[in-house]
């Protein structure tokens, strides 16, 4: 009997495109094959192993988690999950657009349990990008309850552009700025959580959710001897350009020499970012020569 892959166009209604646009996130139960996710695990574990952009928040804490960015360049699990499963299609889908770049996949592992909280934040503050053809797609290969789960501040990305939190003095104060300049600094969103449109879900593996850089979110705590290895899918399309941030620090990933060839409002295009769809040529010469 022939593995059929998820019929992802079914489950991508032009409603949940809508509610996309609306929240700036939405969960969708059960739509990466158990295939890919195996394909994920690999990816994660050869990352684990070999990466030397590890960061690692709260250092020495006791609630110390991982988060790597940039590995799909000597990661071909995650060049054959981008180019293979429909998960470009998918976030083409959402953003609408038939083109489709890779921003950067982006892989957070909390292990061993008791490891605080992600805290609150945008990504669009730490990335040099512009426009509105954005968002990611967050897969976990583990179960999260919903309590451990990242949560979302529905439509926050039609708001406010804050300041991101700093990594380093996170156990600090999560709402010490990244750059100190350029934007307003985060809301203790914590101390007020009643005051936010916040949601989160029971995770099982095969559910996504899809959010958009601009939204507020931060990732729940993980509870003694609980796991949870993730992978973030971050595209763009079209109309998205290169964009200034504060120069007290460098954007996320870093990336440099990109500001000595693109300007700000320069289409999105250099060796950083590879074209997911259309599929590269010499991508579908590997199945149809």
């Amino acid at each position: 009997m022939a593995i059929e892959e998820v019929n992802w166009q079914e489950r991508v209604t032009p409603e949940l495109v809508q509610q996309y646009k609306r929240d700036g996130v939405v969960f969708i139960d059960q739509l990466i094959h158990p295939l890919w996710l195996q394909l994920i695990e690999m990816g994660i574990t050869r990352v684990l192993n070999n990466s030397t952009r590890k960061q690692t928040f709260f250092a020495g804490d006791e609630g110390q988690f991982i988060d790597t960015v940039r590995n799909w360049e000597f990661t071909p699990e995650f060049q054959r999950l981008t180019y293979d499963s429909p998960i470009a299609d998918i976030l083409g889908t959402f953003i609408d657009s038939p083109r489709v770049w890779l921003l950067f996949d982006h892989v957070f592992v909390k292990d061993g349990g008791n490891c605080r909280r992600t805290p609150w934040h945008q990504d669009l503050a730490y990335w040099p990008v512009a426009g509105t053809q954005l968002a990611s797609m967050w897969i976990t290969i583990d179960p999260v309850p919903k309590h451990e789960c990242l949560e979302y501040i529905a439509g926050s990305h039609r708001e406010t552009l804050y300041d991101g939190f700093d990594p380093p003095r996170a156990a600090e104060d999560p709402t010490l700025p990244f750059y100190g300049e350029g934007f307003p600094r985060l809301p203790d969103i914590e101390a007020n959580r009643a005051q936010w449109d916040i949601r989160s879900w029971d995770i099982t593996p095969g559910d996504v959710v899809v959010f958009h850089p601009g939204v507020l979110h931060g990732g729940g705590p993980t509870s003694e001897g609980r796991r949870r290895r993730t992978l973030s899918v971050r595209v763009f399309g079209e109309d998205v350009v290169f964009d200034e941030r504060p120069k007290s620090r460098p954007t996320v990933p870093r990336t440099p020499g990109l500001e000595l060839v693109l300007k700000p409002g320069d289409p999105l295009r250099h060796p950083y970012y590879p074209r997911l769809r259309p599929v590269p040529e010499h991508q579908r010469q590997n199945f149809f020569e």
